[in-house]
């Protein structure tokens, strides 16, 4: 049987993909935080884990400027806007209530 060449740094961004997500929902499932705090570092985790996907797996990393200004940004955007709503509407002071 032939053996495949591994992409060390693929595999490397899976491994942080696979830990990220797993200390993200410790920390919410486990209340390790306030509830605020909570959700702002899922937010800005979710917004490293875009950027290694696009990077990464859609190798980006090798596209021109302007391609990867406009996929950062827009994964910086997105959060951003998730957040600022969530905080700026009063969801997140009515998140614990009964």
């Amino acid at each position: 049987m032939a053996r495949l060449p591994v992409n060390r740094v693929a595999v490397l961004a899976w491994m942080f993909l696979a830990c990220a997500t797993l200390a993200t929902y410790l920390l919410v499932e486990g209340r390790g935080s306030t509830l605020e705090w909570g959700i702002s570092t899922v937010m800005v985790v979710s917004a490293v884990k875009a950027r290694t996907i696009v990077l990464h797996y859609m190798e980006l990393k090798h596209a021109p400027l302007a391609w990867r200004l406009a996929l950062e940004l827009w994964a910086a955007g997105v959060a951003a806007l998730i957040l600022g709503l969530w905080f700026f509407t009063g969801t997140a002071a009515d998140c614990g209530a009964p």
